[in-house]
């Protein structure tokens, strides 16, 4: 006598098919990452993922990877953007965009554009790849990071 029918055997062998074939998947993913950003970005819209070649400094192109600006040259501000705007960067996904918000709001702005070592799963590779689209406006020194004024600024007669 068995402890288990026939049908009742093949959903057990399927459901571990299934959990086999997932871990599988997530190790792929880990183990070929600029693979797998390629794949995400293949069904965005062409408008926002095409990159604007720059010339380096001297006049050459860079060789390798190049580089990419937002369509408006202007490097997006890390600590304002919204996740809408940082999932139009090449290589970021939406779901990429909303971990490096909640990290902001969680831990505070971001002071430098190495920061970003603190959003989980975003790897230095990444990071160095998105650093010429990417900004952090900081406040000049003894100001504060608000738009409010500080307290000893308020006008006499008020």
């Amino acid at each position: 006598m068995t402890l288990y029918s026939r049908q009742q055997l093949l959903v057990l062998l399927g459901l571990v098919a299934a959990a086999g074939l997932g871990l599988a998947v997530g190790q792929w993913r880990r183990a070929h990452p600029a693979l797998v950003a390629r794949l995400e970005d293949f069904d965005r819209d062409p408008e926002y993922t095409t990159a604007v070649l720059v010339p380096e400094p001297d006049g050459s192109r860079r060789s390798g990877a190049p580089r990419a600006v937002p369509p408006n040259g202007a490097p997006l501000d890390l600590n304002r953007a919204s996740v809408a705007e940082l999932a139009r960067l090449p290589g970021v996904s939406a779901a990429l965009a909303a971990r490096i918000v909640e990290a902001r709001e969680r831990d505070g702005p971001f002071a430098s554009v190495d920061d970003l070592a603190r959003v989980r799963r975003l790897g230095r590779a990444r990071v160095e790849r998105l650093r010429p689209l990417l900004a952090v406006d900081e406040p000049a020194p003894g100001l504060p990071a608000t738009d409010a004024p500080a307290p000893g600024d308020a006008l006499i007669g008020e």
